[in-house]
């Protein structure tokens, strides 16, 4: 019985998610800062800048488009699969969670709060691309999704220590009016920049992208196209005041743009050749007399 809630539901705390966003920043945004663990100096502070409610309106606007598309695509994929329609619990509860975790992220104003929203996005993605749990490929897309943009969370969490022991906060507006150009900056910026990068599947770290279209197509076009992807580049773009002070680190970002621009373009050309071939009907042949 709950699963025939759980459409109706998620559509509802989608749409009033994205309404609050919309409310909050013609408001004037807003500002949360709690102490969270005062003997580390970690405090609870969200900003809905606007940064944020660009990226919180993408994903909550998006969600509610791709929730709507789910109410009616669920049912008929769980009953392709045979499976039990109850499994729709599973997938509103997870792309929710998704949902409220990359909203977060999106009005983290400290290290470790980005890495706790990181690692919640990256728990969630792992259950919804690995949705279909009875397919072998499903369950080794999403371990690699897991490993990939999960376990490289752990170089953002190396780099935030690395600024705190340096200058004693993990705030990321304090670091970006402290953080001096050296060399402990590049190392720290280059170990934020990697789970960025990965996050958003910038060459190299490019490879676990594809596979993880073996998700349902709600969760494909969700993760791959407004939440996921463009986290890593939220990331980036919320510490860019701390990256931009080492040159090597923006020397790095402008190399790896270019490399995974020319890539993309390699494949959408030899995608669009192939294409074309296969449309392409067979010559005539002259028959012999």
């Amino acid at each position: 019985m709950r699963s025939a809630y759980a459409a109706p539901v998620g559509v509802v705390f989608a749409a009033l998610a994205a309404v609050s966003v919309l409310w909050g920043r013609f408001a004037g945004g807003g500002v949360v800062d709690l102490v969270w663990a005062p003997t580390w100096g970690l405090r609870f502070a969200l900003s809905l800048d606007g940064l944020a409610a660009l990226y919180a309106l993408l994903t909550t606007g998006v969600g509610f488009l791709v929730l709507v598309y789910s109410w009616r695509y669920i049912p008929l994929h769980l009953e392709h699969e045979g499976r039990s329609q109850a499994d729709a619990v599973r997938f509103y509860f997870f792309i929710l969670l998704f949902m409220g975790s990359m909203v977060g992220l999106a009005m983290a104003q400290d290290l470790i709060l980005l890495f706790v929203f990181w690692d919640l996005m990256a728990i969630a993605s792992y259950y919804l691309i690995g949705y279909d749990r009875h397919s072998a490929d499903s369950r080794s897309s999403a371990l690699m999704a897991l490993l990939v943009t999960g376990g490289t969370a752990v170089f953002l969490l190396i780099g935030a220590v690395v600024l705190y022991d340096e200058y004693g906060t993990f705030s990321v507006p304090q670091l970006a009016r402290g953080v001096e150009p050296g060399p402990l900056t590049s190392v720290a910026g280059l170990l934020i920049v990697v789970a960025g990068l990965a996050k958003s599947a910038q060459v190299p770290l490019h490879f676990w992208l594809p596979r993880a279209m073996a998700a349902p197509t709600p969760v494909s076009a969700y993760l791959h196209s407004a939440a996921m992807v463009a986290a890593g580049v939220l990331l980036i773009g919320r510490v860019y005041p701390i990256l931009q002070k080492s040159e090597l680190v923006l020397g790095t970002l402008l190399v790896i743009g270019v490399v995974t621009m020319r890539l993309a373009a390699s494949w959408r050309s030899r995608a669009t050749c192939s294409s074309s071939s296969s449309r392409t009907p067979p010559s005539p042949t002259t028959g012999s007399s």
